[in-house]
């Protein structure tokens, strides 16, 4: 067997272990120097008007604001750069908070960055995310 599938696949498992991604759908990059994780799962969003005030801190300590291009996730490191698709379209997050989602939901996006990718009429969309470098 391919010594670079054994040891992808050990990180994988790793990562699914770590972030807590079990359930989601990982597909190893093509490329193995440019190690990335893609998954799915479904995406919400949160920072209506009145909502949460501006400049409230998040779980990070780093203040909300509804139009900055944020999300929270229940795992991932904060600081975390996370590309989010969701048919066709893609908007790269910073994870800067934690959320209080669970079952197929693992992000929460600020409304800023969920409007660059959907109607926030939808609600809940499902979406392919890459954790990127």
């Amino acid at each position: 067997m391919n010594k670079k599938l054994v040891r992808r696949t050990a990180v994988t498992a790793t990562v699914m272990g770590l972030f807590g991604l079990a359930g989601t759908l990982l597909v190893p990059s093509a490329n193995a120097s440019q190690a990335s994780t893609l998954a799915t799962c479904n995406a919400t969003w949160y920072g209506a008007v009145g909502e949460i005030p501006e400049g409230w801190p998040t779980a990070s300590g780093e203040p909300f604001h509804r139009m900055a291009l944020k999300a929270a996730h229940n795992s991932l490191p904060f600081g975390t750069r996370v590309k989010v698709s969701y048919q066709g379209r893609s908007v790269t997050v910073t994870i800067n908070d934690r959320g209080g989602f669970g079952g197929a939901t693992c992000l929460d996006l600020t409304y800023g960055a969920f409007t660059q990718i959907a109607n926030t009429d939808l609600g809940v969309i499902p979406v392919q995310y890459e954790i990127l470098k």
